[in-house]
């Protein structure tokens, strides 16, 4: 039990980070560099710190409504390792691990990899990937197209949501995470999935559910 507690207050260190994070220490916007990560190289006042768990996996869970829009026009998901699609458009699964994430003060928690929408009825393609969680939601490289169209807010979070649910013990999965975390619609990809599939998806619809655990226990 103490070793649970422990590392809920590393997890706690780690969505603190997060939310102080809010205003970069570098100057002026990311470039986006085609087929390069988004990963910043560490500074004297941005230095990475070692992800907060070793070992873990993250769901992305689609919305009931986003999974029927998404099945009526067609749209596929792909994805882009090490995060994987879900069979019939259900989310994207993504594994948690010290070894391929960290936290940057400046920059946010980073996942690698991402994710393709692939439009069947009019062939267009809009690639999510390189993906940092921020205090106001998830920012990605975005292509279109094979396009790249630099650093976009793909996604909005309200911390007051998750931040109770962050050191909630799973037993059961050898870890603690939140089983709870709804993310939604951002302005950019309103326009953008509009635009590509003229799908109604509004800016703060119900997105998805992040559901996290990291695990601690072989």
């Amino acid at each position: 039990m103490r070793a649970l507690v422990r590392v809920a207050r590393t997890i706690v260190i780690g969505a603190a980070v997060l939310a102080v994070s809010a205003v970069p220490a570098h100057a002026g916007p990311l470039r986006a560099v085609p087929g390069a990560p988004s990963v910043q190289p560490p500074t004297a006042s941005c230095f990475q710190f070692p992800y907060f768990g070793p070992k873990g996996h993250a769901n992305f869970d689609f919305g009931r409504e986003i999974v029927r829009l998404l099945d009526e026009r067609g749209v596929r998901v792909r994805g882009i390792a090490p995060i994987e699609a879900k069979p019939a458009n259900r989310g994207v699964y993504m594994p948690i691990g010290w070894k391929r994430d960290h936290i940057d003060p400046c920059n946010g928690v980073y996942y690698p990899g991402g994710f393709v929408l692939h439009d069947v009825r009019s062939g267009h393609e809009a690639a999510i990937h390189d993906i940092y969680l921020r205090p106001d939601g998830a920012h990605a490289q975005v292509s279109i197209d094979g396009e790249p169209q630099g650093e976009r807010l793909v996604a909005t979070y309200r911390l007051h949501e998750f931040a109770a649910g962050v050191p909630t013990p799973r037993p059961l999965e050898g870890g603690v995470g939140p089983r709870y975390w709804p993310f939604y619609v951002s302005a950019y990809l309103s326009r953008t999935v509009r635009d590509l599939t003229g799908l109604p998806l509004d800016e703060g619809d119900y997105l998805a559910n992040l559901d996290a655990v990291v695990q601690y226990v072989p």
